[in-house]
């Protein structure tokens, strides 16, 4: 067994050593916290819009847009309202994009297209996420497909020209006779779209919609079956076209003797670039006759 020297020779020792490591351990480095760097408050822009355009039957009203952008973009919200023109309940048919520079944005998953009752207005808010890097100065909405009439709303006044497909009427005169069928022309409308169907046009074409009177200049007690066959336009290219087949572009009655049938319609779907003069065929069977029509309007 040790003496009580040695073991405190040996006590002694270890004291020694455990207090050299003790005094040879490196210091710790002061730990560095880094001060968060703070972004700058999102810079909130409006834009009133007021704008209405026209698109597949429907009348869409771009209220307003607001912007809640910082340095890695942000939401723009834009309020709008539908309001249905044709016969039956429907949704927008079209895309509504936000373009800028190239760039188009679709709006989230949360902006819906309600189903629209037939001549009701209902409100249909929308939100386009945008990037840092969208130019939301130079942006504008736009409906509908590249394939067809689009209409376009600057969100700054001066940031594109404004396009809203709106429809355009004016009066148009004349009347022509042939055989016992007689025609007054009253005037004519230029469209974009087909309410009563939901279509919008393709691009390199308008809907030519002319009202007239129609009457059988005839005793004839069975009356005088009046349908799209009675009608036919030509072109300022010397083109004969009939009213659209589709079930809706023409009337299909029976004119009584001696009797004004006021109001009748037929649709002609007509170059977009057809400026000129048109001439309206009236037919009674063999006999035709021509009715000059100047449209300045497409």
């Amino acid at each position: 067994m040790p003496s009580p020297i040695t073991r405190g020779l040996g006590l002694l020792a270890a004291a020694v050593l455990v207090a050299g490591c003790l005094t040879d351990a490196p210091t710790p480095a002061p730990s560095v916290v880094p001060t968060p760097t703070s972004e700058p408050p999102p810079a909130i822009t409006n834009y009133p819009l007021d704008r209405t355009v026209w698109y597949g039957g429907f009348e869409l009203r771009f209220i307003s847009a607001t912007a809640t952008l910082g340095v890695r973009g942000g939401p723009i919200d834009v309020l709008l309202e539908l309001t249905n023109r044709g016969p039956e309940d429907a949704s927008l048919g079209g895309p509504i994009r936000l373009t800028a520079g190239g760039r188009g944005l679709e709006p989230s998953r949360d902006s819906v297209m309600p189903l629209v009752p037939a001549g009701a207005s209902v409100d249909a808010p929308l939100t386009f996420e945008a990037d840092g890097e969208f130019v939301v100065a130079e942006a504008a909405i736009r409906v509908g497909r590249s394939e067809e009439h689009q209409a376009i709303v600057p969100l700054a006044r001066d940031a594109q020209t404004p396009v809203t497909l709106e429809p355009l009427a004016f009066p148009l005169t004349g009347k022509a006779q042939a055989g016992d069928l007689r025609v007054t022309v009253r005037n004519a409308e230029i469209r974009y779209d087909l309410p009563d169907v939901g279509l919008q046009l393709p691009r390199s074409s308008v809907a030519l919609i002319l009202t007239y009177d129609a009457s059988f200049r005839s005793d004839f007690s069975g009356g005088f079956p009046f349908t799209a066959a009675n009608l036919g336009l030509v072109l300022p290219t010397g083109e004969t076209i009939a009213a659209r087949s589709d079930g809706h572009s023409a009337p299909a009655v029976v004119l009584p003797p001696g009797t004004v049938v006021a109001g009748l319609q037929s649709r002609f779907e007509v170059p977009a670039d057809g400026i000129g003069v048109y001439h309206l065929v009236i037919r009674d069977g063999a006999v035709t006759r021509s009715l000059e029509l100047s449209i300045a309007g497409l």
